[in-house]
Order: structure tokens, then C-alpha cells, then sequence
């Protein structure tokens, strides 16, 4: 639905009606947004704990048999375990690398479509509510007035009436804007980041493909290498 479509209308039922739909979409989307942005907090979290526990290994590993020039870390394979930690060290950047691209292109931008334009749309009904109240009171104290009533107090609320009417009507508008910006916006917003963070995945795979591919042939002279020195002994 354009802003156009709500522009045209007056203040009426239809009007009405067609807000009110609209909001309720908005709600069921708020709804949607805040089980989104818990889950994307959630895999945040296991991603960083996934790259926490590649470093925990790597260091373990380090500890066990890393040493160079430690004679029993070398007499455990010292100098290819070396390697090993390496690459687990490398691996564990990329796991950073998509829990910040998490973090920045879906968590932030979750958050801030739920605190700002969501939210905008939420107090610009809160508004609305209150202009249409205060319109409705200033409507009904001018309909009331008598016709002997002195014409200061005509004037004074022939005011009120015009002060109040442009602030239901600037108020409405708001309300529309906001509406209208929220079923822009959702038609590209996740879409994008969604996509965003798809691509990131397939760096994250093709980066540790890439990394074990270059220490394939390695990882496979190992099982050799150990085979041909259990023959000399």
C-alpha cells in the first residue's frame, strides 16, 4: 500500500480501516523481528564460542607438543603439530570474521529496524490517538457553543478548533509516513541481509577450503611418514 492510496483519503472509515491493517501487519512483523533478533543474538554467540574453542584446541595442542626446541615436543611430532596450530589458529579467524559479519549485517540492523522504524510507528499512533482525542473534544466543545456565547470565547475556541484539526491532520500524516516506510522497507531490508550473510558463509567455507586444500598433501604424507619410521625401528 503507497502513501499515495492513504493521501488521497480523508479521515474516514476506510481510512481507518486501511490503517488499521496495515498495523496489523506491522504487529505481526514486530512479532517476527523480535524472535529474529534473538536467534541471530543466539547463533552470534555459538559462532563466537565455536572460534573461542578453535583457540582453546590450537593451544592445547601448543602446550602438548608445539615446542620447537623442546626435545619431547619434538620427539611427538613437534614440528608438524606446529602446522596443525597454524591452520587451526587461521581457521578460527574465519569463524570471527562471520560471527562480526552476524553481528553487524543482521543483529544491528534487526535491532535498529525494531528501535527506530518499527518504534516509529508505534508512538506515531500513540500521537495520532491523542490528536484525534483532543480533535474530537475541541469538535464537541464548538458544536456546544450557544449562540449568545461572547465572541471572545467563539474566538478562543474557533482556535483551538484550527490548532487541534492541523495537528490530527500532521499527525495522521506521520502516521501514514511511518507505515509507509516499514512496508518499503521490508520488501529489501532482510532480503539483503539475508543474502549479506549467505555470502559470508560461502567465504567462511571457501577460505577453510582453500587453507586445508593447500595442506592436503601434507596431512596425507603424515600417515607415510609414520608408517616408513615404524619400518626402520
Amino acid at each position: 500500500m503507497s502513501m499515495a492510496a492513504f493521501i488521497k483519503l480523508e479521515d474516514s472509515p476506510m481510512f481507518q480501516k486501511q490503517v488499521r491493517s496495515v498495523e496489523q501487519n506491522t504487529d505481526e512483523l514486530r512479532d517476527r523481528c523480535q524472535k529474529l533478533y534473538k536467534g541471530c543474538k543466539k547463533y552470534m554467540e555459538v559462532l563466537g564460542e565455536a572460534h573461542n574453542g578453535d583457540i582453546i584446541f590450537a593451544e592445547s595442542l601448543e602446550a602438548f607438543g608445539g615446542g620447537l626446541d623442546d626435545p619431547l615436543s619434538v620427539s611427538l611430532g613437534g614440528p608438524i603439530i606446529t602446522k596443525f596450530i597454524t591452520a587451526l589458529r587461521e581457521l578460527a579467524t574465519y569463524k570471527e570474521l562471520i560471527r562480526s559479519q552476524v553481528e553487524h549485517v543482521l543483529v544491528d540492523r534487526v535491532s535498529q529496524f525494531l528501535s527506530v522504524d518499527l518504534q516509529d510507528v508505534k508512538e506515531s499512533r500513540r500521537r495520532f490517538d491523542k490528536a484525534a482525542s483532543t480533535y474530537d473534544q475541541t469538535r464537541e466543545r464548538f458544536a456546544s457553543l450557544k449562540k449568545n456565547a461572547r465572541d471572545e470565547v467563539v474566538a478562543e475556541i474557533e482556535e483551538d478548533l484550527h490548532n487541534s484539526k492541523s495537528t490530527f491532520e500532521r499527525s495522521r500524516f506521520n502516521l501514514v509516513n511511518a507505515l509507509t516506510n516499514v512496508e518499503a522497507k521490508k520488501k529489501y531490508e532482510f532480503l539483503e541481509s539475508f543474502s549479506a550473510i549467505m555470502d559470508a558463509h560461502l567465504r567462511y567455507f571457501k577460505l577453510g577450503y582453500d587453507l586445508l586444500s593447500q595442506m592436503e598433501p601434507f596431512i596425507h604424507q603424515v600417515p607415510h611418514y609414520i608408517s616408513y619410521f615404524f619400518l626402520i625401528l
